[in-house]
């Protein structure tokens, strides 16, 4: 017999960032920690854009006034997604980015365990299934040379500035690895949220709001960091995650793989410049996508670079450069977040 947590499953995996089934069916358990029976049944006949509570509960055969509650109380323990303006409005949400980040609060062990479990299988059979994925990696500051003509999506600091309002939260994946004792020493509190993302978190209590300065000064400390930059791929940006390879499960799927500069969204590459280089190590220590190899002089693998720029802040005697792709070579993010959605669901024949 199909339980409801399986047909959520097959649900969810109808939005446009998929919610794959495994043989082993950790990803039910996932759900049947998150969602009670109630709160599964409501999930099942919503939708993945937001819609008022009247609709949803036409669907439901309920009331208004009996739905509204239950709505509000989802939303608020991170399985659905609130926009408060004009509204309330109520969306289902993918795993990730979604769910799962939403649960930055309120997650514990027994879940990090399925999770864990669940997430490499999800990386490769949703995350990167497609052509078009969720976020692009832009470089840091330090790496862009005045004389490069970049677009303000593909700078850190514009996309801030461009900013009305502005949340920050703790890293989902750091503060996983930190709860079972693999925690790293990299800042936490630096994933961004903008517009009505920010509104969320902050309504919620998943993150604080801040105004563009100190946003900008997490951002300085994340470089200094080496965190790897990856905005929400999009040219009107939502959201900002400031990765590390030992934590982040986005740059560590990439690593995995044979040529992640053939699979990450990226506009830039790095070069060695030989005469500079004194061949200390650093950038090959701390070059998240082991693309830096050291012989003569260091040099970087081009299928392994994703040009975020990381390696010119460790170099201490400028012989590493971030370059632009040429022009015919270079990536033009989706208008924003709907547009991406769509663009993911042409690729997995949805539309």
């Amino acid at each position: 017999m199909e339980t409801i947590y399986k047909k959520l499953a097959e649900h969810l995996n109808k939005l446009p960032i998929p919610f794959p089934s495994t043989d082993t069916g950790v990803e039910l358990k996932i759900l049947e920690q998150w969602f009670t029976l109630q709160e599964a049944n409501i999930a099942l006949n919503m939708k993945g854009y937001p819609e008022p509570v009247s609709k949803i509960a036409k669907r439901l055969d309920m009331t208004e006034n009996e739905l509204a509650p239950v709505l509000m109380e989802m939303s608020k323990k991170g399985l659905l997604f609130r926009i408060s303006k004009n509204g309330p409005l109520y969306a289902i949400v993918p795993l990730a980015e979604g769910m799962w980040e939403f649960h930055v609060n309120s997650i514990n062990k027994k879940n990090i365990a399925n999770l864990h479990e669940y997430i490499d299988f999800f990386m490769e059979n949703s995350w990167y299934s497609t052509q078009t994925t969720q976020h692009r990696v832009i470089p840091i500051s330090k790496s862009i040379s005045t004389d490069m003509e970049i677009y303000s999506y593909d700078q850190a600091e514009e996309i801030i500035k461009s900013q009305s309002i502005i949340s920050v939260a703790d890293c989902i994946c750091r503060k996983e690895h930190e709860m079972i004792g693999q925690g790293c020493t990299h800042p936490k509190e630096v994933c961004m949220a903008f517009g009505t993302g920010a509104h969320y978190y902050i309504e919620n209590g998943l993150g604080r709001e801040v105004i563009q300065k100190e946003a900008l000064e997490i951002l300085n400390m994340a470089m200094d960091a080496g965190l790897v930059l990856q905005p929400g791929n999009g040219q009107k940006v939502w959201s900002m995650c400031m990765c590390c390879s030992c934590a982040c499960y986005l740059l560590k799927s990439l690593r995995k793989m044979d040529a992640p500069a053939k699979v990450v969204h990226t506009n830039f590459f790095a070069k060695i410049d030989g005469d500079n280089c004194t061949i200390c190590g650093a950038c090959e220590e701390i070059c998240p996508m082991d693309a830096i190899t050291i012989e003569d002089t260091a040099k970087i693998l081009p299928e392994r670079c994703i040009g975020c720029g990381v390696c010119t802040g460790a170099c201490e005697f400028d012989a590493i450069s971030v370059h632009q792709k040429q022009k015919n070579n270079q990536y033009l993010p989706p208008k924003d977040m709907v547009h991406m959605q769509m663009e993911i669901a042409k690729e997995r024949g949805l539309m």
